[in-house]
């Protein structure tokens, strides 16, 4: 082996240790939280940790049974989440996706100027809105909703979204759209049957972000809601209190939040793959 490929390859090795290092220690929370929510409570505050246990499911039956000192079982809270998650997602898209197609494709006065206004209130900090938003929603009468929710998350995500959409529009030859005027399609129908096929990967990858977002949300979800449209994320915070936390209630239900979007990534992930593929061929 010449020096040249000995170096190549204690680069290449190296660069595997630091991949896999760095996945390692990203997991290590994850791997505590959900070694901790099989611990029984005893054990769950032992110091140094104990890791020789019988493990148990009483922390999830406490949870998703309501017997904890929450006010509210767990599973309804995870189906507000999943409502709220869902239809503001969807919402994003609907309108995101015009709005995409129409700052990549149509020429008109301002908007190079109005993409990089949308870009910018990306910056804008979310906390800055709560409480005109709560005003707003308390002279309306729709505190405790889901509207209140997915209105505002829709419209945070939105930015994100049309840009990410934006670029995958405008990699799309101008050519495959001319020939589809040609054939006759109206805008919209070149937007439904031509760019909507192709961009199937940017809008996967903008279903994806926005739903893990607004899944995860904590902010508008504490200030807006009360008991009917209390999300999970809100729901953990009641596992702490003045007289301590309830690991093991806590560590079982933040597993039973991250486990439906872990699942949901790891399903997708060769869909994107193969939609990425699908894309080129067409």
């Amino acid at each position: 082996m010449s020096r040249t490929d000995a170096k190549r390859l204690a680069l290449k090795v190296a660069g595997c240790l630091i991949v896999w290092g760095s996945i390692a220690a990203a997991l290590v929370p994850l791997i505590f939280m959900l070694i901790t929510s099989v611990k029984p409570t005893g054990d769950t505050q032992a110091i140094p940790p104990k890791w020789v246990f019988v493990p148990t499911l009483e922390h999830y039956a406490a949870v998703f049974g309501g017997q904890t000192s929450s006010s509210q079982a767990f599973l309804p809270l995870l189906l507000n989440s999943a409502i709220v998650a869902i239809c503001s997602t969807a919402l994003t898209m609907i309108v995101g996706l015009p709005a995409a197609y129409a700052l990549a494709r149509i020429r008109f006065k301002g908007r190079h100027f109005l993409a990089t206004w949308i870009l910018s209130t990306i910056m804008f900090p979310p906390i800055v809105a709560a409480i005109p938003v709560f005003i707003i929603a308390g002279q309306l009468q729709i505190i405790d909703t889901y509207p209140i929710l997915i209105i505002p998350y829709t419209a945070f995500n939105l930015p994100l979204v049309i840009w990410l959409l934006r670029s995958f529009i405008a990699q799309i030859p101008a050519e495959i759209e001319d020939a589809g005027r040609v054939d006759g399609c109206s805008r919209i129908g070149v937007l439904r049957k031509i760019i909507l096929p192709l961009v199937v990967p940017g809008i996967a990858a903008g279903a994806i972000l926005s739903l893990i977002l607004c899944w995860n949300e904590f902010l508008f979800a504490l200030t807006l809601t009360r008991s009917d449209v209390k999300t999970a994320p809100v729901g953990i915070n009641e596992f702490t209190g003045m007289f301590g936390t309830q690991w093991g209630n806590l560590t079982a239900a933040s597993t039973a939040i991250v486990a439906p979007i872990l699942v949901m990534t790891l399903v997708l992930r060769r869909r994107l793959l193969s939609g990425l593929t699908l894309g080129a061929v067409k």
